[in-house]
């Protein structure tokens, strides 16, 4: 049911075409959300307890499959740990992974799933964790040279919602928030064409709160930034400030705390690197440039022409790294097609990146 729902979607967005005020929509899937969220819980709920992690599976990647793999790295592997930076307002912890040497000068985060529709990164992000600790039981020293933090799932909240909709929800209030989002959307015709609906769902790319969390960084460029949505939304919306959302919070702080040498952030989709920003410094820029060759150099990713990255205005996560904190950051956009990009691509985003983090790493250490 999942993927001829996910296919049904895929179809009917590429018939669509956004405007600030209405989507013309087209097209119809013939699957009720109910009975699609419906059987993703079910499958959820009997899903027995494995050995074997999910994110080396094809199959849709859940907050509940992450923190069993969390888990089972912990159990599997020596010195990682896990905690949470935050919790979201329905209640889900927002997971952080650490491994390497605590006590290190050099520090590296990794970034997963800021946009809900993109959950796919979060199992982008999860092998790389396996990948570092894999190279050390192979005789590898890096991370006693470097610690890495990796936070897999920014956005839980939201990827319920892109998952499971309103159903995917914990608390009863988050679910009236929810309702209240997408009837306010009504004009959109969201309540009478079922197909609308799903779309609306399924693209959720903000938080709960309908607010896009990599535009609601705290930047310069705040005032000037525009907002084509204006209220809470499924997708674009800034937010009534910068920094307004908990999970931006909890990321800045978790930045701030550690003073991070270098951030790795994926999104989807585009087979992309966005690497500059025309508010860095000079030095920030060549470390920049740095990084996006070494990950251009494992993937084939182009690089986006600094007269296109949109950073005039930024207030994203890597325009708040480069322009606001001096850290050198890469937005790597993984897969093709629209967002959320199909589990079956997993094999072959994979191909692409292994190797990026050790490299980046060693890069970071000046090896």
């Amino acid at each position: 049911m999942q993927k001829k729902y996910i296919l049904g979607v895929i179809t009917l967005s590429a018939c669509i075409t956004l405007t600030q005020v209405m989507p013309a929509f087209a097209g119809i899937i013939g699957h009720s959300s109910a009975s699609y969220y419906s059987a993703q819980q079910e499958a959820q709920a009997v899903q027995p307890q494995s050995n074997e992690f999910k994110f080396l599976r094809t199959d849709m990647y859940t907050y509940q499959d992450m923190e069993n793999d969390i888990n089972l790295l912990k159990n599997q592997y020596e010195g990682v740990t896990s905690d949470s930076i935050g919790t979201t307002p329905d209640g889900r912890s927002i997971y952080r992974i650490t491994v390497g040497n605590r006590e290190a000068s050099k520090k590296i985060l990794v970034v997963g799933a800021i946009h809900a529709r993109e959950y796919i990164t979060a199992s982008v992000v999860m092998r790389q964790v396996k990948e570092m600790l894999d190279y050390r039981r192979n005789g590898d020293t890096t991370l006693d040279r470097v610690c890495i933090q990796y936070v897999p799932m920014i956005n839980p909240d939201g990827v319920a919602i892109s998952q499971s909709g309103i159903d995917g929800l914990i608390k009863e209030e988050s679910k009236q928030k929810l309702q209240a989002i997408i009837d306010s959307w009504s004009d959109w015709g969201l309540k009478e064409n079922q197909d609308k609906y799903n779309w609306f769902l399924n693209k959720w790319k903000n938080n709960l709160n309908g607010v896009d969390l990599n535009h609601n960084f705290p930047t310069q460029g705040w005032e000037q930034r525009g907002d084509s949505r204006k209220k809470p939304s499924n997708e674009f919306y800034k937010g009534p400030s910068g920094g307004s959302e908990s999970e931006t919070k909890d990321l800045m702080k978790l930045v701030n705390d550690e003073n991070f040498d270098a951030v790795l952030n994926y999104h989807t989709q585009g087979q992309i690197i966005y690497w500059s920003n025309q508010h860095a410094s000079a030095e920030v820029l060549a470390k920049d440039k740095a990084m996006a060759d070494i990950v251009a150099a494992h993937t084939g990713y182009k690089l986006v022409a600094p007269e296109a990255d949109g950073s005039k205005f930024g207030v994203g996560f890597k325009d708040w790294l480069d322009w606001e904190k001096g850290i050198p950051s890469v937005t790597v956009e993984v897969g093709i097609g629209t967002s959320p990009v199909p589990e079956t691509q997993i094999e072959t985003i994979w191909q692409q990146n292994a190797g990026v983090l050790p490299d980046i790493a060693k890069y970071v250490l000046g090896e």
